[in-house]
């Protein structure tokens, strides 16, 4: 059996000495050092023959060793059996590294420990840049106003900013998977979808839709994008992105498209309108010098309507004037004393109102002077306004009647001038406008909200 036991002895020995990567000591419970083994040597500097017999405690930090760190560790081995040691340990020349490893009491020797400690320097260090990457990207996510998001790359959310909460109204949780599509517009969920479908392929995801503001109820656009935090591995990377609010610049850009529009069909619209002015001109016209007198005049009311226009962008104007100015363009004063009538109380139009009204009554007189109550001697056409209460708020009630002009039934195709009139007032405005093609004209009314740009004197 001595035999034996001294085998097992040499036997640990060799397996202490071999275990080069770790420090193995014992101590007794005055942390005197009563083994020591190469490993401990390399990693801690001190050799065998400096340690036995010394205070252990001097692998310390001494600021560990003034908090009573080491009494407190051989304690808790005593009480529980085992003790981990994750700190910051000296080696002799002074040097610092993160130490990993266990300290506990030998069997049938209470007052004999073991210490198995080795080198977690450059893992705590990796660990640490992690916490410290993970922090800043939490503090700048949660400090940008876009809606910062974290995904895999099929979509599915792992983690969602507080400003998407905020402004969805749908928790961390709510959006997790799929769940973040509730907050995106029902008609655009299939492309937000398809996008994803297609992101790994192309190395990032890009689409535009729109997304739900909770604090109104209203949809505004949303510019998303997102990458793959590893590009070489856009498969199974985890994938981040954010939602930029563009809606502002959607209606910009879709309002300079609408201008462009109207600006070339304006031209085009323009040479018309000339054409028919000086043909109407020609009817009436006894001499040449009265034709050339008339027809400057026209010409000259009709760039006055386009000196109000103009105009404003920084300033207001009557409606009435607007009115007054539009149909000086196309008809003598003859005829604006005798075949149209103009009343309703005094309104003030601010800018962008009276841009997009002038625009509309100029579509109405253009049509009128083509096709309408202005093409023939007979026409006659009124226009009055009025206010209106109603539940919601005031509104400006405006009615465009022509008489005296035969109509079959509303025309098969619709032009752009009654496009215009039927869904750039109610687009810019919040307008309600309805046309109707009656036995003897066309009617047309529109109803404005007062708070829509509109101000009454």
């Amino acid at each position: 059996m001595a035999d034996d036991s001294r085998g097992d002895s040499r036997l640990l020995s060799l397996i202490l000495e071999s275990a080069t990567d770790f420090a193995i000591f014992t101590l007794d419970d005055d942390a005197k050092a009563t083994s020591w083994n190469i490993g401990s040597e390399r990693l801690l500097g001190y050799s065998s023959e400096e340690m036995i017999g010394q205070n252990s405690d001097v692998i310390f930090t001494p600021e560990d060793r003034a908090k009573d760190a080491p009494e407190w560790e051989r304690e808790q081995a005593r009480q529980h059996g085992r003790v981990k040691d994750e700190r910051w340990h000296m080696r002799r020349d002074g040097t610092r590294f993160w130490g990993s490893g266990l300290l506990m009491p030998l069997k049938d020797r209470p007052d004999q420990y073991v210490k198995i400690l080795r080198d977690f320097t450059a893992q705590h260090n990796a660990e640490q840049q992690l916490r410290e990457s993970r922090e800043q990207f939490r503090i700048l996510a949660t400090s940008i106003p876009q809606l910062v998001f974290r995904t895999r790359p099929d979509g599915n959310r792992t983690w969602g900013s507080p400003q998407w909460t905020s402004f969805t109204g749908l928790d961390d949780m709510e959006s997790r998977g799929l769940g973040w599509l509730y907050a995106v517009h029902p008609d655009d969920r299939d492309e937000t979808q398809a996008r994803w479908r297609e992101a790994v392929s192309k190395g990032e995801y890009y689409c535009e839709h729109r997304v739900l503001r909770v604090a109104d109820g209203t949809y505004r656009w949303h510019q998303t994008r997102a990458k793959p935090v590893d590009h070489g591995e856009p498969a199974t990377s985890e994938w981040v992105g954010t939602s930029t609010d563009i809606h502002d610049l959607r209606i910009a850009q879709d309002t300079q498209a609408l201008l462009m529009a109207e600006l070339q069909h304006r031209t085009r619209n323009l040479l018309a309108v000339v054409q028919a002015v000086a043909q109407q001109i020609r009817r009436s016209a006894q001499t040449v010098e009265e034709f050339s007198e008339q027809f400057s005049i026209r010409l000259r009311a009709l760039s006055r309507v386009q000196g109000i226009l103009a105009r404003s962008d920084h300033h207001t104007a009557a409606l009435s004037s607007v009115i007054e100015a539009e149909l000086a363009a196309y008809v003598s004063e003859e005829d604006m004393q005798r075949r149209i009538r103009i009343h309703g109380p005094d309104v003030t139009l601010d800018a962008g109102a009276t841009q997009t009204l002038a625009l509309a009554l100029h579509e109405l007189t253009t049509n009128a002077v083509k096709h309408g109550a202005l093409s023939r001697d007979e026409g006659t056409l009124e226009i009055m306004w009025m206010e209106e209460e109603d539940s919601n708020a005031p509104s400006l009630s405006l009615l465009w009647a022509e008489r005296g002009v035969p109509i079959s039934g509303p025309p098969t195709r619709s032009g752009y001038g009654m496009e215009l009139v039927q869904r750039a007032l109610p687009y810019q405005l919040g307008a309600k406008t309805i046309v109707d093609f009656e036995p003897d004209g066309l009617r047309c009314t529109i109803r404005v909200p007062f708070n829509r740009l509109l101000r009454a004197k």
